[in-house]
This record gives structure tokens, C-alpha cells and sequence, in this order.
């Protein structure tokens, strides 16, 4: 069995049992894994309590009984190895504010946006490390339920890229990649900021607009309007990273450097996106929605701000404006009643 830190046997504990906590602690479990989980709903909480955690996914229904506590003063006795972040960004600062009350170790952070960079300025950077979780497609359907979309172990690229927040990837690093490997595929990074922005740029050109035309992920790459309106989106935040001098990873199967050249609005470059964006919208499964559209289905207020507005703020800074990214967080958050 794989140990979550190079020395140690001490339980993971996931704090969040969302799609991505709820489908890590499943399968880590099931390879044996000590976890031990913290979900603040107490609907999904009291459901997995009684009558366990039920993942369905193409590969087949794994149910699996998992370790739970209530509150943040039971991490004391828990007195866990790691803890893995897996809260909605928006409850993030306050979680680990009580958290740190009571713990003082190793954070891995798979939340959206820059989550991961701005708690290591907080806590310091050999206190946290990131995990960016891209092509899960998994929804958390109902109390204890989460639904995949895509099968695991498919071959296909990474679902779980880890990183230091500061500088290359060390032997931890290399151990955990071993840990969740047992979930899905995962590979170590040695430039986690150059993989966030690039994450960053499809999560702001995807999930608030499966969430705004209320369409699965896959027909903003088909439909022509949709992936017009899809790339604006997307260029912006390539733009913002360009001009922060970062460099963006391959993305839809189409390399860092061809994104950088179209928010240039070179011609080529665009050319070759739109190409490489269908092509991989035709391999996604007609089924799966972002996180924000589920939200919006259940009458909550989306993550837009948080991700799309940081990238409003962020070009902004840069001298740079961001007025399709704008948009989005303008009518995600008036879709919502306050």
C-alpha cells in the first residue's frame, strides 16, 4: 500500500465531500487507504453516515462505508497525515482559518482558481501543495450519490496533476502522485502556477456557460456560437496570463504556445484552436456539466466570482481588460436571487 506522506500511515482526511472529495475518499478507500472524512452538509454527511457513499461511473457502482467526523474539533483526534481541501472555494478561507485551530500540518489543495497559490503566501509554501483535478466530470447527484461520466483509468490525459507552490516537485510529491494514482491517473508537475493558469483557462470558459445556457460541456466545443463565444472567454484569461509572463500547458490538445499566440489574435494560431477545440469537444461524453450549472440547477450562487471575477481582477492590473469574462460574473450572480 501507498502512504500518503514518504514516512508516514497517519489517515487523509477530505474535508468537503463534493464530487471530488466524495469520489476521492470512495476509491482511496476502497484500495485500503486510511481516510477519514469532514463534510460540513449535513444532508450529504448524515446520507453517507447511514447508508454509505455510493459512486456511480461507467466502470460499475462502488458503495463504500467511510470513517466521518462533525466538526473541525475532531481533527484533534483524528490526527491526520494530510489534509486534502476539497470545500467550495468560496468556504475555503474560513474552513482552514478554523482548521488551523487545531492542525498545523501538510494541506493538498484541489480547489479551482489560484486557491492553492494564495494559501501557501498565507501558510507558507512548504505547507501546501497543489492538486489540479481536470476531467473528473463527476456530479454529486444527491445526498451520498456521485455520478462520473467519464471511466477511470481510460488512458486519456491526467486527472490529477500534483505540484509544489513554490519550485519543483519533490519525493512528496512523487508519493502522493502514487496515493491517487490508485483513484485515476496522476503525474507530478514541476511548474504548478504555468498548470493552475492553464486550468484556469478552461474552467472560465467552461463552466459558467454549460451553466448559463444550461448545455452539457460538450456542445460549447460543437455548437459554432457556443465555442465563439466559448474561445472570447478563454483568450482573456490567456491574455492575462501571458502578460503575468506565464507560460500555459497543452489544453483541449492544443499546446500552451498556440493559446498565447491566438489571445495575440494571430491568425494561425486562432485557426488552429477552433480546429483543436472540436476535436476534443468530440470526445467528451454529451452528459457532463460543470459544478457551476449544478449549482445554478439547485438555486445556489455559482463560483463565477470567485474564478472569472479574479480574472477580471487580475487583468485588470495588468493593464488589460476582460469584458467576456466580465459578462459572465455579471449575469451568473443576477441569475441567482440574493
Amino acid at each position: 500500500m501507498s502512504t500518503p506522506l514518504a514516512a508516514s500511515q497517519a489517515p487523509l482526511l477530505v474535508v468537503g465531500a463534493g464530487a471530488v472529495g466524495a469520489y476521492l475518499a470512495g476509491h482511496l478507500a476502497a484500495a485500503g487507504e486510511p481516510v477519514v472524512v469532514l463534510e460540513p452538509w449535513d444532508p450529504n454527511r448524515q446520507a453517507i453516515r447511514t447508508q454509505g457513499l455510493r459512486i456511480d461511473e461507467p466502470s460499475g457502482r462502488l458503495e463504500m462505508r467511510l470513517r466521518l467526523i462533525d466538526t473541525v474539533e475532531e481533527i484533534a483526534s483524528v490526527a491526520p497525515g494530510l489534509v486534502v481541501l476539497c470545500t467550495k472555494l468560496a468556504d475555503a478561507p474560513a474552513t482552514v482559518e478554523r482548521i488551523e485551530t487545531v492542525y498545523r500540518g501538510p494541506y493538498l489543495v484541489t480547489l479551482n482558481a489560484l486557491a492553492d497559490l494564495d494559501l501557501a503566501e498565507q501558510l507558507g509554501a512548504d505547507r501546501v501543495m497543489g492538486c489540479i483535478v481536470t476531467g473528473l466530470f463527476a456530479n454529486l447527484v444527491g445526498p451520498g450519490t456521485v455520478r462520473r461520466h467519464r471511466r477511470r483509468l481510460d488512458g486519456g490525459a491526467p486527472t490529477f496533476r500534483l505540484g509544489e507552490t513554490a519550485g519543483p516537485a519533490g519525493p512528496r510529491l512523487r508519493a502522493l502522485a502514487t496515493t491517487l494514482g490508485q483513484v485515476d491517473r496522476a503525474e507530478v508537475v514541476d511548474d504548478l502556477p504555468a498548470a493552475r493558469w492553464t486550468k484556469m483557462v478552461f474552467n472560465c470558459m467552461t463552466s459558467p456557460l454549460s451553466a448559463l445556457h444550461r448545455r452539457p460541456i460538450r456542445d460549447l466545443f460543437l455548437d459554432p456560437d457556443l465555442r465563439a463565444e466559448m474561445t472570447r472567454v478563454g483568450l482573456e484569461v490567456a491574455a492575462a496570463a501571458g502578460a503575468a509572463g506565464m507560460r500555459l500547458n497543452t489544453l483541449c490538445g492544443v499546446p500552451g504556445a498556440t493559446w498565447l499566440a491566438a489571445a495575440r489574435q494571430e491568425p494561425t494560431a486562432l485557426a488552429a484552436l477552433d480546429v483543436g477545440l472540436v476535436r476534443y469537444g468530440g470526445a467528451l461524453d454529451s452528459g457532463a456539466t460543470s459544478g457551476m450549472a449544478q449549482d445554478l440547477a439547485r438555486g445556489r450562487r455559482t463560483e463565477v466570482s470567485l474564478i472569472n471575477g479574479a480574472v477580471v481582477e487580475r487583468a485588470a492590473r495588468l493593464g488589460l481588460a476582460a469584458p467576456a469574462n466580465a459578462a459572465l460574473v455579471t449575469a451568473l450572480e443576477a441569475a441567482v436571487p440574493a
